[in-house]
């Protein structure tokens, strides 16, 4: 099968197309058929070696780890009804392949009928990660929360959970993404590439921020701004407040089996909706990857195969 391997640390160029062994079932194996599987920064950021404190690698190797596909074969321990069925799940010895050997079985989750494998792919990297921010900043109808990096694939989630929970969203994107962000539900908008403080005098205060991006400029900014605030980053893990009265934290655990089959049944229910910007052909990961590198994307870059 091929597979999309990370041989050295050079970024998005050290990325080759690779045959390697197909998978061999044992008696945990779910053999999945891989459809999709997201483009998240988490991959370019290990291939140009920024989380070698945090994600110890030894190249090469099989770059992602979330998935969207099909069971085509079980092993002996695993229930014979899962083949057929459409799944997404986490695969930790990378995902950007072929085929997946899913040998964790809390860890591929059941499909729902009137949800696309497409869609229910966003959900790795993307709906979890929003929903585990919100859940560790307890967000409550009186919060007014601003959002960093709000169109992309966890940001467009985040507004969606955000307003779902009655608060008030300020979501903060690049202008050409404004109307984009209005229409998901953001109740105001900042656009970054213009002047900051004016915009913010507009909107109501923010008491919660949940950062996306891992920028520290953009977080002095809204320090300096406000008195009393809460600051919960995904992306830096390291960042020291202006004022005494404000707090930092940073996280990037779980959300628990009930967290993804809650994501899931509210896809299902059209309670959220996944953004897809764009589709690539796996052999296209180079270019797939510098699209999100490079470009302001609106939602969730995929891979098909």
């Amino acid at each position: 099968m091929k597979a999309i391997i990370q041989e050295n640390y050079d970024g998005i160029h050290g990325l080759v197309i690779r045959d390697i062994p197909d998978p061999a079932k044992g008696p945990l194996s779910a053999i999945i058929e891989t459809k999709y599987t997201p483009v998240l920064p988490y991959d370019i950021l290990t291939e140009e070696r920024k989380l070698k404190g945090m994600r110890p690698t030894k190249l090469p190797m099989v770059i992602g780890y979330g998935f969207g596909g099909r069971v085509k074969e079980v092993g002996g321990l695993r229930n014979s009804r899962l083949i057929g069925q459409k799944v997404i799940g986490v695969n930790f010895s990378g995902s950007n392949s072929e085929w997946i050997n899913a040998t964790i079985p809390p860890l591929l989750f059941k499909v729902p009928d009137q949800v696309s494998i497409a869609d229910a792919t966003t959900i790795i990297g993307g709906a979890d990660a929003a929903l585990y921010a919100s859940n560790q900043i307890k967000v409550t109808a009186q919060d007014t929360v601003l959002i960093t990096g709000a169109a992309g694939g966890v940001g467009t989630y985040l507004i969606q959970l955000l307003v779902n929970e009655g608060a008030v969203v300020i979501a903060v994107g690049h202008s050409s993404n404004h109307q984009f962000l209005t229409d998901i539900g953001a109740k105001y908008v900042i656009n970054y590439d213009e002047p900051f403080a004016p915009q913010l005098m507009r909107v109501p205060i923010v008491d919660k921020v949940i950062d996306t991006v891992g920028s520290k400029t953009l977080l002095d900014g809204l320090s300096d701004y406000y008195e009393g605030l809460t600051i919960f980053s995904l992306s830096l893990t390291d960042y020291r407040p202006m004022k005494l009265n404000q707090s930092f934290s940073f996280g990037n655990g779980g959300i628990g089996l009930s967290g993804y089959h809650q994501l899931l049944l509210e896809l299902a229910s059209g309670r959220l909706k996944a953004y897809v910007h764009s589709q690539f052909d796996f052999n296209e990961v180079i270019e797939a990857q510098q699209m999100l590198k490079d470009t302001h994307v609106q939602g969730r870059v995929l891979l098909n195969y």
